[in-house]
């Protein structure tokens, strides 16, 4: 049984959120144009058969996980539209990402920085703290524009909408943790998670699992 502390909303944009009160977020944002068209047809049905079950349910977390590993699988792939492989663009989102996260009141607990995604593990921390929609919706809007203008080209520059999933629990946490932090050896860009410069760790939260701990780690 899920520890439900206080739901403050519930909404959808292409994709379902739902914001509890102090609670942890593991958030998911993609560029545009990282996905092939079949794998956004799936993350858009998943996303529509989630809207008729409860929330709290074991279905939907099954669901929810179904919906995160539909697109993980090609973003760890590098596909699409990249701009994190350039060194000096993932350095000032990690610069933006950080002040934003002091002046909103969140507390960063983990985040990487992929060639074409990114993932954050943060919480609000206190009630004065923004909440979870004006905090990525600003998030990304600020840094598309400074991110843009490094790389000399104009767009869209994130995917409109995000993946977010509370933390039920602190083992939930630590295993989220791990996985964000082991995802660049996943995706073949290190061998070794201390070798990545663009990922983050609180002192708080355990050391790396081993890969194949990860593989059942996120969303549930």
């Amino acid at each position: 049984m899920f520890d439900l502390r206080e739901t403050q909303r519930r909404w959808r944009n292409r994709l379902p959120h739902w914001e509890v009160k102090g609670a942890s977020f593991f958030i998911t944002v993609r560029c545009a144009g990282s996905l092939p068209r079949e794998a956004a047809e799936r993350i858009r049905v998943l996303s529509d058969s989630i809207l008729s079950v409860d929330a709290e349910s074991e279905q939907y977390s099954r669901l929810q996980r179904q919906l995160f590993v539909a697109s993980e699988k090609y973003l760890d792939s590098g596909y699409g539209f990249s701009p994190f492989e350039t060194g000096a663009v993932a350095e000032t989102f990690v610069e933006q990402l950080s002040s934003w996260a002091v002046e909103s009141k969140w507390t960063l607990e983990a985040y990487c920085v992929m060639p074409n995604h990114i993932h954050l593990l943060a919480r609000k921390d206190d009630e004065d703290s923004l909440d979870l929609k004006p905090f990525m919706t600003r998030l990304k809007g600020s840094t598309a524009r400074c991110l843009n203008e490094i790389l000399s080209r104009s767009g869209a520059f994130w995917h409109p909408d995000w993946f977010d999933r509370w933390m039920r629990s602190e083992a939930e946490k630590s295993r989220t943790a791990n996985y964000i932090m082991n995802n660049p050896v996943k995706g073949g860009l290190v061998k070794n998670v201390e070798d990545y410069k663009f990922s983050y760790r609180s002192a708080e939260l355990q050391p790396a699992a081993t890969l194949k701990d990860q593989t059942n780690a996120v969303a549930g």
